[in-house]
């Protein structure tokens, strides 16, 4: 990764990512209905680790959220890597089986095929945009073949997104005191058409995994009731028309199954 970036990155999450209330304030502030929608969020992750055991490896794994608690527990081993000491300290709190390694994911320190699976939530779109194929070849480099990767990433093209984008600006015009702040932290997406070049070397599927991010939900949802009848909505089309989901929704989860 470009020094700048990662740097940016790096200093981003050690002075306000991971200060007290700092993921939760900037990333997870939902009305309360978002909460069992959630749970929704989680049974998702868990599902595509369904048949896989041994080793595993959390790329980016930051303050450690209860997702990661729960797929951790699942595995004999696994190991927490991120490019932030301070996150690693948060970590090895939290899963006190866990082994912790300073590092960056595009050049991982890890031989071939050393885990059975390895799992990226909200990581490689805040890696610089050039190297972010080079980040998740190293994935699939250091997974063993028949295991598989599993990556949360963003979709650009989420209709939701751009919705946000418009109320956000507006408010900044004419009602800037209740625009929401942005985070400023590096972001950069690429199309979800961009993950078939990895079907040189692995099965590639996706799944809707969260309808909403916590900034547009603030932009967007302007009162509870209509966050319960968003969410239900919700649930209802990732149930019966998955595929379209995965379209519009702003944050698939990608499966790589190594071959």
């Amino acid at each position: 990764m470009s020094n700048t970036t990662e740097e940016y990155v790096r200093q981003f999450y050690d002075e306000h990512g991971w200060a007290r209330g700092g993921e939760d304030e900037l990333f997870r502030q939902f009305r309360p209905a978002y909460k069992p929608y959630h749970e929704g969020t989680i049974a998702r992750t868990l599902a595509c680790f369904e048949s896989c055991a041994g080793r595993l490896l959390i790329v980016g794994c930051g303050d450690m959220p209860r997702s990661h608690v729960e797929l951790g527990e699942q595995f004999a081993a696994t190991v927490c890597f991120d490019i932030s000491r301070v996150a690693l300290d948060i970590a090895a709190q939290r899963v006190s089986k866990a082994k912790t390694q300073l590092g960056s994911i595009c050049e991982a320190p890890f031989p071939d095929a050393t885990f059975d699976a390895v799992f990226a939530s909200h990581v490689i779109y805040h890696i610089d945009a050039s190297l972010q194929e080079q980040a998740v070849r190293e994935m699939i480099r250091v997974v063993k073949p028949g295991g598989r990767v599993v990556v949360v990433y963003s979709n650009p093209k989420s209709p939701i997104r751009y919705a946000a984008g418009i109320v956000h600006r507006l408010r900044k015009l004419f009602a800037p005191k209740v625009a929401v702040k942005e985070s400023g932290l590096y972001f950069s997406p690429y199309p979800l058409g961009w993950w078939k070049r990895f079907s040189d070397s692995c099965d590639v599927s996706m799944k809707p995994w969260d309808v909403i991010g916590s900034y547009e939900e603030r932009t967007l949802i302007p009162a509870d009731w209509l966050a319960s009848l968003f969410y239900a909505m919700a649930r209802v089309t990732e149930r019966t028309l998955p595929k379209l989901a995965v379209r519009i929704w702003q944050y698939p989860i990608i499966v790589l199954g190594r071959r």
